[in-house]
C-alpha cells in the first residue's frame, strides 16, 4: 500500500543552478510526496512561487524554449543596491506567464524570504500581489 508523504520545501538561491529545484520538485512528486508548503529566496522564491501557484509546468516550458540569444536579450545590467541585474525584462515576460494572484491565495502555502540590507533584517513575504514584483526584487532574483 502506497502511503502519501508530506514534505515542506525550502529552496535556496543560486541563479541558473537554482533551476535544479524544478527537477527535484518533479521527482518528489513522482515519488508520491505531497508538497504542503514552499519557501524560498532569490531563484528559490521564483521556482517556489510557480510551484505554489501550480504553474511550474508553464515556467518549465518557457525556460526550455530559451536560446542563448534570448537569455542575453532578457538581461538589463545595472549597478545598484538591488543587484547587478534589474530584471525588468524578465519580469515583463514572466508576467505574461504568471497569473495575477495573491500570495495568500496560492494553491500551496508560500513564503518568499529576503534581506532588508539597510535595516539588516530578514523580510518574509506571505501576502500581496505576485505581479507587484516587490517580493521578487527584494529576494535578490
Amino acid at each position: 500500500m502506497d502511503m502519501k508523504k508530506n514534505v515542506a520545501l525550502v529552496l535556496g538561491s543560486g541563479g541558473a543552478r537554482g533551476l535544479a529545484h524544478i527537477g527535484v520538485i518533479n521527482e518528489l512528486e513522482e515519488q508520491g510526496f505531497i508538497i504542503t508548503s514552499v519557501s524560498g529566496t532569490s531563484i528559490g522564491s521564483l521556482i517556489g512561487g510557480f510551484c505554489a501557484m501550480g504553474k511550474l509546468n508553464e515556467l518549465t516550458e518557457w525556460l526550455t524554449t530559451l536560446q542563448k540569444k534570448d537569455v542575453y536579450s532578457l538581461m538589463d545590467p545595472t549597478l545598484s543596491t538591488n543587484g547587478l541585474l534589474k530584471a525588468e525584462k524578465v519580469f515583463r515576460k514572466l508576467n505574461t506567464i504568471i497569473p495575477d494572484v495573491l500570495i495568500e491565495e496560492m494553491n500551496i502555502p508560500y513564503a518568499a524570504v529576503a534581506t532588508d540590507v539597510i535595516n539588516r533584517e530578514e523580510v518574509i513575504f506571505t501576502k500581496g500581489r505576485v505581479h507587484s514584483e516587490k517580493w521578487f526584487f527584494k529576494t535578490g532574483f
